[in-house]
This record gives structure tokens, C-alpha cells and sequence, in this order.
């Protein structure tokens, strides 16, 4: 004979929530009833898979990254006029499948075109937002110098540029010359349309200054870029 022991643990905290007084539907089911809540109405799910990077994804990622490194200007031209090109076929798509969010200008132009006054002042973000602890507390116009000038002194201003570009055209442009702090696109109030110019803020002026060099002078949307350090503000 086999005698076989069935231990069960009842938790406290168990006991006190179902001490607890019903409410809506619960209210009509007893202590015995199942405990499973059954809900009636449709409730659409969809499972958003990460796209994995491919062999070939990869290997661009990789030849790119090697043109960069070089000096050979002709080969980065032509390893960012195949990534761009790419970059926005696939906005494009995403744009036409509803998959993309549309890009609004913001609601105010910068004095004489100058980035950072569109924004919300350091601290006073979204409500609910979460806020890194270094911006916490701060008033408006609170950066501290050193910040401001830092920003400054990384920013390049690009000007001719199409009516029809977008900041994620810039980022892609960008980007592979190293991390971007900041997007600035001038907007036409009234048409909400750029204004021609944008500035792009490095974290590190020596990416500043190679995307300089490499960008000024490139043909982008049939048009040719003029690209620059941004002239620092007068102070107020």
C-alpha cells in the first residue's frame, strides 16, 4: 500500500483578498464558484515581431561602416547614396501600409532659425513623462552653460534642402558619422513646410566635423548640400 501525502500552502495574504467585498458581475458568485474571469467581448491582439537582421543587412552594415572609415570620399558618397536610398524606400512602404507615423513641424520656429526653442524647456516635458535626473528641477532656459556651449560648438547647420525632407532623412543621413544628440528642421508656419536649413547636433565634434567634410558638397534630392558649423547665438 501506498500512502501519498499532498501538501498545499495557503498564504495570507490569499486569505485577506478574498475577504475582500465583491463588486460588478463578482458580486453574484460565491466563494465556490471558479475563480476564472471570462471576458465575452472580441478583444483584438496583434504580435509585433522584432524583424531580424539578415546576412546581407548585416554585410552593408559592416561595408559601410569600413567605407566611413576610410578616406576615400568617393566611396562614401556612393555607401550612403545606396543606405539612403533604401532608408526611404522603406518609409515610403511603411507610410503606404499605415505603419508610419506622421511627422508634424513643430509649432514654432526658433529665433533666426535657431535650434532649441521649439522644444519644451529642460525638466517640463510630457506630463507623466519620465525626465532623466539631470534635467529634474530645472526652470525654463535652465540649461547650464557648459551644456549650451557643448550643444553649440557640436552643431552643423545644412542648408538647400528639399521641401520634402523629413528629420528621419537627416537622422539616416547622419547618423553614420556618429550619435546625434538633436534634430532641429526649420517649418514655414503656414504652409508646414521646411524652411530649406536644419541643424544636426553631434555628441562629439570630431563626428561633427567629419560629417562636414564629407557631406558638403553632396548631392542630395537633386539638390547640392551646403554643410557647416552653426554660428554660435549671441548672448541675450
Amino acid at each position: 500500500m501506498r500512502v501519498s501525502r499532498v501538501e498545499r500552502k495557503q498564504y495570507n495574504v490569499v486569505k485577506e483578498r478574498r475577504q475582500w467585498k465583491r463588486f460588478g458581475e463578482a458580486v453574484k458568485e460565491s466563494a465556490d464558484d471558479n475563480y476564472t474571469v471570462q471576458a465575452v467581448e472580441e478583444i483584438p491582439f496583434e504580435r509585433i515581431q522584432k524583424q531580424k537582421q539578415t546576412q546581407a543587412e548585416k554585410k552593408e552594415a559592416a561595408d559601410l561602416k569600413q567605407a566611413l572609415a576610410g578616406t576615400d570620399k568617393q566611396a562614401i558618397v556612393g555607401s550612403l547614396k545606396d543606405m539612403l536610398y533604401k532608408k526611404r524606400m522603406e518609409r515610403q512602404l511603411a507610410a503606404a501600409r499605415g505603419q508610419l507615423q506622421v511627422e508634424r513641424p513643430p509649432e514654432e520656429d526658433g529665433p533666426d532659425g535657431a535650434p532649441g526653442s521649439s522644444l519644451p524647456a529642460p525638466g517640463q516635458g510630457k506630463p507623466g513623462g519620465w525626465v532623466p535626473p539631470s534635467l529634474r528641477n530645472r526652470q525654463a532656459g535652465g540649461d547650464t552653460g557648459d551644456s549650451m556651449r557643448r550643444r553649440e560648438e557640436n552643431s552643423v547647420r545644412v542648408t538647400n534642402l528639399s521641401e520634402d525632407t523629413r528629420e528621419d532623412d537627416l537622422r539616416d543621413l547622419f547618423s553614420p558619422f556618429g550619435n546625434i544628440s538633436r534634430i532641429y528642421i526649420a517649418y514655414d508656419r503656414e504652409t508646414g513646410e521646411n524652411r530649406g536649413f536644419a541643424f544636426v547636433n553631434f555628441v562629439f565634434r570630431e563626428d561633427a566635423s567629419r560629417a562636414i567634410s564629407n557631406l558638403d558638397g553632396y548631392g542630395y534630392d537633386n539638390l547640392i548640400l551646403r554643410v557647416e558649423w552653426a554660428q554660435p547665438r549671441a548672448e541675450r
